[in-house]
């Protein structure tokens, strides 16, 4: 009986999720599947009053559904901005199973976007939305506001994905160097195994690149070049699991989302060998770029170039001090408060 009752809890607990009912005579709390370009996707929208600027979050990976955390870390931005928290396609709690490989293209995510965003304007009767990128979803971000200038009052990008081979050349050159100040063998051997990115990626040993990929990233964590003075992911990890919109359960599907999504989207062509400083050289919405001083997977120097010689309205580059790639995860106060003050700098232009 205590072995039956343990089992119940344990289900109860992996599959019920809901979001906490904001208390305010204007204000949303609400969970959706929505239906965008024939795939059903997650998204949850929270403000404490919906008339209040729409602010768009698009989440790294590809496949690596940020509503868990930004709910922990960001929730403060929902008394300013009505949030929209959105889980992309085959993440997190999008995630589908019966998703074929050929879904996960770069034309298909951009297009997603392009539907949502018409889809809340369209809610909510406004023109233009406040939008912010993260990692992979900063690359999203730039197209977004390339295509579609009309649709947004400002960007962010957080972690700013910008150009394949000299981005990884850096993350490589940094993670090599750390691992020969600490002396640590095993990395040193690995790391030279798989050798400098050749064109973006990692084909000297791996015939795709992606297992390279992986391996770099793994080591540039444990030499402090993803995160400031951490070098695992287990406190973020148990943000998700104990998320009152995720549930254990989701946290399976997290996993399995990511890895295919990452997986398969090197096989297409438009991912790999970008260069935004050559494709996307002019803007025409106010941009901004938040780095973290300890960010070597995207890194900080490559951004602050990249918003030197970007031509837009108003552009602005911020470094965090003590962050690494993901600053509205590890200074979410100091981050919170940039937000806001972008807005407040841009809402009258």
């Amino acid at each position: 009986m205590r072995y039956l009752f343990i089992f119940l809890m344990v289900s109860i607990f992996a599959s019920c999720t809901s979001t906490k009912k904001i208390m305010t005579p204007n204000g949303i709390s609400e969970i959706q599947y929505l239906d965008i370009n024939n795939t059903k996707q997650y998204v949850l929208i929270r403000g404490k009053d919906k008339s209040n600027p729409i602010l768009l979050f698009l989440h790294g990976g590809p496949g690596a559904s940020a509503t868990a955390l930004l709910r922990k870390f960001n929730s403060e931005l929902e008394n300013h901005f009505t949030v929209v928290y959105w889980d992309q396609r085959n993440a997190g709690k999008s995630y589908n199973k019966k998703t074929k490989k050929e879904e996960i293209k770069v034309a298909k995510y951009i297009q997603d976007v392009d539907i949502l965003v018409e889809s809340l304007k369209n809610r909510f009767k406004v023109d233009k939305l406040f939008l912010v990128g993260h990692s992979w979803g900063s690359r999203l971000g730039l197209y977004a506001i390339q295509k579609n200038p009309k649709n947004f009052i400002a960007y962010v990008g957080v972690g700013q994905e910008l150009e394949s081979y000299e981005g990884e050349l850096i993350s490589y050159q940094y993670t090599l160097k750390k691992a020969k100040e600490v002396n640590n063998l095993k990395a040193i051997k690995e790391l030279e195994e798989i050798g400098e990115p050749q064109s973006g990626d990692y084909t000297k040993m791996y015939k795709n690149g992606f297992w390279g990929l992986v391996k770099q990233k793994d080591w540039l964590l444990k030499m402090g070049g993803e995160r400031y003075g951490k070098t695992k992911y287990t406190d973020w990890i148990f943000s998700i699991w104990f998320s009152r919109e995720y549930s254990f359960l989701d946290l399976i599907k997290y996993g399995k989302s990511s890895g295919f999504s990452a997986g398969n989207i090197i096989y297409d062509p438009d991912f790999n060998n970008i260069n935004l400083f050559k494709q996307i050289s002019e803007v025409k919405v106010p941009v901004f770029f938040i780095s973290g001083a300890y960010d070597y997977n995207t890194p900080w120097e490559l951004v602050q170039r990249y918003c030197d010689t970007l031509k837009a309205p108003f552009k602005e580059f911020i470094k965090f001090e003590k962050s690494g790639h993901s600053p509205v995860f590890e200074e979410p106060e100091k981050f919170n408060k940039e937000i806001i003050r972008i807005y407040n700098i841009i809402k009258d232009k």
